[in-house]
């Protein structure tokens, strides 16, 4: 009899280490940032390099703030030349 409650206490355990009922979190994984903008001086447009390095949201932002309007159906390529060629 005494080993059969010995039994049910050891199984409570690992169970409850299996599931994960261990309220100790030993993750440090982090979510990423997000990514910079590029700096800009009044009406200066970033180089292509930098453009490159922003996604489509962040480009079509950057050219708002300066006053290009694009169109976010292209190509991030096409709107990188778009942005270059309408804010000279």
């Amino acid at each position: 009899m005494e080993n059969i409650l010995l039994y049910v206490v050891l199984g409570a355990i690992v169970l409850a280490v299996v599931l994960g009922w261990n309220k100790e979190k030993t993750s440090t994984a982090t979510k990423p940032g997000p990514r910079p903008t590029p700096k800009t001086v009044d009406n200066v447009a970033p180089n292509k390099a930098d453009l490159q390095k922003l996604t489509k949201k962040q480009i079509d932002d950057t050219a708002a703030a300066q006053g290009v309007k694009l169109d976010a159906r292209e190509t991030k390529a096409k709107m990188i030349d778009a942005f270059i060629k309408q804010a000279k």
